[in-house]
């Protein structure tokens, strides 16, 4: 209600005269109390900081996004290059052929001397010792390609990028045993890295990446080799070796475990061998003979796999602290007869 009073055409109007007392607390009515003030000040405050709160969570969400997209094109960039070298290597491994065939079509024949004879120069190679490269064959039966795995867990800052192969046949669906066996590791991993994520903080990062390595192929038997390495904020956490060897002809798994016969002896012949092969192993000096004679009977630990140079055993030390291998180009005497 507004405020009216009678005016009077002979005196003078008076525009600061206050108004009745019961038309004042008409007024007064209209007005917002104190509360209702607070309460409007406090909603408007708690309003802003539900935006700004919003914003924040927004912009994490993103920063994690583009922190797993950089993850996984850096470890897809370098699954490409190790396939892009390994194919350069098989062509210019070609190239190098087909012009050690040119030139010796054009070599003009060599007559001996009878004072000097004629020895074929054969170079020298280091071969006595394996390291992790593919040996992908394209004369089988069968053909090996490399596919990869992505996955985040936990608030997206937990990522698991894995590498692995796929095995194909001249009948689609002849290897889908071959390929269950291979990639049952990749399950495994999924599992691991998962209950992991529960246990990293929102503020820290763990990072899990897995290479893979066709380390022999024959229509026999298939190897392969997953290098594993987990990084927790950037630094080293965690190292595994897992080994797969498939038999191509049931195409089912090998037991590790049962590929040779391992005692105490092989353990001293192992030790020796490796003090040879990759120097002093301090951490070797925390294991018994009969220590490490139990780690190679264990599939959990065992490292075992063949290579073109024989094959390759080893184990995993406890808790991912890394592992060791040893080449054997005699392990056939080492074999199990069934």
């Amino acid at each position: 209600m507004l405020c009216q009073q009678q005016i009077s055409l002979a005196a003078p109007v008076n525009k600061k005269q206050p108004c009745p007392a019961g038309q004042m607390g008409g007024i007064m009515k209209g007005k917002w109390s104190p509360g209702k003030i607070t309460a409007l000040v406090l909603g408007g405050i708690a309003a802003g900081m539900l935006l700004l709160a919003t914003f924040w969570i927004g912009v994490a969400q993103l920063l994690s996004v583009m922190r797993f997209l950089s993850l996984t094109q850096e470890a897809r960039a370098r699954a490409e290059y190790k396939q892009r070298s390994e194919q350069e290597k098989e062509d210019s491994t070609e190239d190098y052929e087909g012009q050690e065939e040119e030139s010796q079509e054009n070599e003009i024949p060599f007559k001996d001397s009878p004072n000097e004879p004629y020895e074929e120069e054969v170079p020298q190679t280091n071969a006595d010792f394996y390291e992790f490269h593919d040996e992908i064959r394209q004369d089988l039966s069968y053909q090996v390609e490399l596919d990869s795995y992505a996955e985040m867990f936990g608030t997206e800052n937990v990522l698991l990028f894995i590498e692995y192969p796929v095995v194909s046949g001249k009948v689609p669906g002849d290897m889908d045993g071959v390929n269950r066996a291979i990639q049952k590791e990749v399950e495994e991993l999924r599992e691991y890295v998962g209950s992991i994520a529960g246990e990293v903080d929102g503020e820290s990062t763990f990072y899990f990446e897995t290479e893979s390595y066709i380390t022999y192929m024959d229509e026999d038997v298939l190897s392969i080799a997953y290098v594993e390495y987990g990084y927790l904020d950037g630094e080293f956490y965690e190292s595994y070796v897992v080994s797969v060897n498939i038999d191509m002809e049931s195409k089912m798994a090998l037991t590790n475990s049962q590929i040779l016969e391992i005692n105490d002896q092989f353990s001293v012949d192992f030790r020796n061998r490796s003090e040879r092969q990759n120097g002093e192993v301090s951490y070797l000096y925390n294991f018994t003979d009969q220590e490490i004679t139990d780690l190679l009977n264990d599939d959990n630990s065992l490292i075992i796999f063949y290579t073109p140079l024989g094959m390759e055993v080893g184990f995993n030390y406890d808790y991912g602290y890394g592992w060791v291998t040893v080449t054997y180009k005699d392990y056939a005497k080492f074999q199990r007869h069934f």
